[in-house]
């Protein structure tokens, strides 16, 4: 087995065939991300496939990126929820390198974009379901002083009968945060603003997912100009998309509240969308 040293000058995707690292070998690239790579490869070891995430090979040299993967991959070794994607190792050089568990699913963007063309939605008990478990992982994260910063559709893969969150590549501790680090439309307006940051900005997060869940539309825009739209209007209330139950509705709504105090704690918010499957 010939190992392929990943270096800046190699700017394609390695092939079906080459290792990635000892021990794994590409079975196929999966995507190319902003600064990563996403691969299926054979472990060795296991004797199955699995997931690695690397850094794409212009930012290999990126201290700052290099950190970043190495931290996310730690999160996920050491961290154990239901809900969160789990990882088995971290390689650190000459490239980092995360190996994690094959999920079989399908990302909630995908699924509901898919219903949307069919002019189906989620029903109300799937959305409240989806809801629940993501504010029991985020808890979970939030009790490990993390908040994840990047809670959106592409970032959970619906498993039935688990929502999986994937990517901690955001993640970080409380606190100030570089202006605008997110995903656009689904950012709190104060990571928009690069504001202090607490919990209740995953909450902002939460709610943004379950809005696009409920109704198949992003609650904002990215602008081409570099402005937020979250910056200056409020969230449309999800009953102006969909009929649904009031309440459930609502509580959504409450998660884009502008203010970070005007929105729910998660285990208020968890608690409501549990008795609301019971009910």
């Amino acid at each position: 087995m010939t190992i392929t040293k990943m270096s800046a000058a190699h700017t394609e995707p390695l092939q079906k065939g080459e290792s990635l690292i000892p021990g794994f070998t590409v079975i196929h690239h999966m995507r190319r991300g902003k600064d990563c790579d996403v691969y299926y490869v054979w472990s060795e070891e296991r004797l199955t496939g699995c997931i690695a995430k690397t850094l794409q090979p212009e930012t290999q040299e990126n201290e700052v990126m290099r950190k970043r993967m190495i931290k996310e991959g730690e999160y996920l070794k050491t961290l154990s929820h239901p809900n969160l994607v789990r990882a088995y190792e971290v390689v650190e050089s000459p490239t980092p390198v995360f190996i994690q568990e094959t999920l079989t699913g399908e990302t909630l963007s995908h699924l509901i974009r898919s219903l949307t063309s069919q002019n189906e939605v989620l029903p109300t008990k799937q959305v409240a379901h989806l809801g629940m478990q993501l504010c029991s992982v985020v808890h979970y994260l939030h009790l490990h002083n993390i908040l994840h910063l990047d809670i959106k559709p592409s970032n959970i893969i619906s498993q039935p009968p688990l929502a999986k969150v994937i990517d901690l590549n955001l993640a970080a501790s409380p606190g100030e945060v570089r202006k605008g680090m997110g995903t656009k439309q689904y950012m709190a307006p104060e990571q928009a603003r690069g504001d202090v940051l607490t919990t209740a900005a995953d909450v902002w997060g939460i709610g943004a997912v379950l809005f696009f869940a409920a109704t198949g539309k992003r609650p904002f825009q990215s602008l081409e100009d570099g402005r937020y739209e979250q910056l200056e209007r409020p969230a449309e209330p999800v009953q102006t998309y969909r009929e649904m139950d009031e309440s459930l509705a609502n509580h959504i709504n409450r998660c884009l509240q502008h203010e970070p105090e005007q929105r729910p704690d998660l285990k208020e918010l968890h608690e409501f969308l549990r008795t609301f499957i019971q009910a």
